[in-house]
């Protein structure tokens, strides 16, 4: 009879996890992960914001490259005409016309608009990011950028 008690304790003295322990490993994971992944969604907001700046400052080097080559092309006394339009211009009545046209040329955005700046040498700038939202942002000359709108259109 004993060796009957022997035969059934080695048998039921098998290792493994309890349904507890591993419960309670489940629930600290979830823990975990309802800690972590709000930091990482905001650490690609955060990159995704900089993509935009990033976009618009491309936009803007194509700004300052036209309006440069406005003013180079424009004779002593004669007013510099910057066409911030979709609109080409060629030969030797350039003047930096259609800069929208040739941002989208430039950067492989689809830029909406470009304002004309205003006193404060503050543009407005309207792309179309390669996520397919439409991204509105205000661009100084000393190329700080503030993203005003991001608007999904895919929906």
């Amino acid at each position: 009879m004993k060796e009957l008690l022997k035969k059934l304790q080695k048998k039921s003295n098998k290792k493994g996890f309890t349904l507890v322990e591993i419960i309670v490993v489940l629930v600290i994971l979830a823990i975990l992960a309802a800690i972590a992944v709000p930091s990482v969604l905001g650490y690609v907001n955060e990159a995704k914001d900089e993509r935009y700046i990033q976009e618009a400052r491309s936009i803007y080097v194509v700004i300052q490259t036209e309006e440069a080559k406005a003013k180079a092309l424009t004779t002593a006394g004669e007013t510099t005409t910057v066409d911030y339009g979709k609109s080409t211009g060629t030969g030797a009545d350039y003047k930096a016309e259609g800069i929208v046209a040739k941002a989208h040329e430039m950067t492989d955005l689809e830029v909406i608009s470009i304002s004309q700046p205003d006193s404060n040498g503050k543009y407005t700038l309207k792309w179309k990011s390669d996520d397919n939202k439409t991204i509105t942002a205000d661009l100084t000359k000393n190329k700080d950028v503030k993203i005003t709108s991001k608007t999904d259109k895919s929906k």
